[in-house]
């Protein structure tokens, strides 16, 4: 059996609009060492989203209305994104409120793609392999 070969990718996990979490430095195509976490506080539009260079893949919930992290915001995060190779992805259907506010920014609101995950999960894992969501 072969070993699994290495995939330059940045996982960056938004949760009610703040980056807890960056796996991968992702304006070095070189570097796939884990950067620094950033602050809590810290916003996905607050990063140096010009400095990306690996592939880009924006997914977010077509009615996501937290105002953290917009769904009318994604293209605007692949477009400041130096990416060669993005998509934007937009997830709609699935059970959830659909209110405004903080609330919006809740896991059983359409941002935390409810009863999706496994379909989110699989496209996700395509996008790294090199193919589109």
């Amino acid at each position: 059996m072969s070993s699994p070969r290495a995939i330059p990718a940045l996982l960056a996990h938004v949760h009610r609009g703040r980056m807890p979490t960056v796996t991968a430095d992702p304006t070095r195509n070189d570097n796939h060492a884990p950067r620094p976490r950033p602050a809590l506080d810290e916003v996905v539009f607050d990063v140096p989203l010009e400095a990306i260079k690996m592939p880009l893949l924006v997914v977010g919930h077509a009615d996501d209305t937290c105002v953290r992290s917009p769904a009318k915001l994604m293209k605007g995060i692949a477009e400041r994104a130096a990416s060669a190779r993005k998509q934007v992805v937009a997830v709609t259907g699935g059970p959830g409120s659909t209110g405004g506010g903080l609330a919006a920014c809740e896991g059983k609101a359409p941002h935390g793609f409810i009863e999706q995950e496994a379909e989110v999960a699989a496209g996700i894992a395509r996008f790294i392999r090199g193919g589109r969501y």
